[in-house]
């Protein structure tokens, strides 16, 4: 993987009362396959998931975030739809339901930015409100 762009991402999770924002700064790769954009980054120890390879596919109105690793998951957020998607913990693997609520981008050839907001359920019960904002800059 040739790591020639510099990915932030800012990812704020609210449950009940409680707000966590995990800021990553890394670099990855980027590129155009079939009109979709795909951003490939390594994980590190600051989101728990050191040595895991993560994938960011966008499309006009969704996002597929995939994980490769120890701990695999795929979720995929799609404005206006529910998804339901497989996510490996160290307890096993949960089913969850993925509600797309926005997501829009201004991704080019040269990269750009990329906001996701979308909530977690897990049998009929709101786990979490997200937010996932990404800026793509080449290096």
């Amino acid at each position: 993987m040739q790591e020639n762009y510099l990915i932030t991402l800012e990812s704020t999770i609210i449950t009940d009362d409680d707000k966590d924002t995990l800021s990553l700064t890394t670099t990855g790769s980027f590129y155009i396959k079939d009109n979709k954009y795909y951003i490939c980054y390594k994980e590190s120890s600051a989101t728990g998931f050191n040595g895991s390879m993560t994938t960011v596919k966008v499309w006009d109105n969704g996002a597929s975030i995939t994980r490769y690793g120890k701990h695999h998951s795929s979720l995929i957020i799609e404005k206006g739809v529910m998804n339901i998607c497989n996510y490996e913990t160290v307890a096993g693997t949960m089913l969850l339901d993925i509600n797309g609520i926005d997501i829009n981008h201004t991704l080019s050839e040269k990269g750009g930015e990329i906001n996701m907001s979308y909530t977690i359920n897990s049998s009929g019960l709101l786990i979490s409100e997200n937010t996932i904002k990404m800026n793509i800059k080449e290096l």
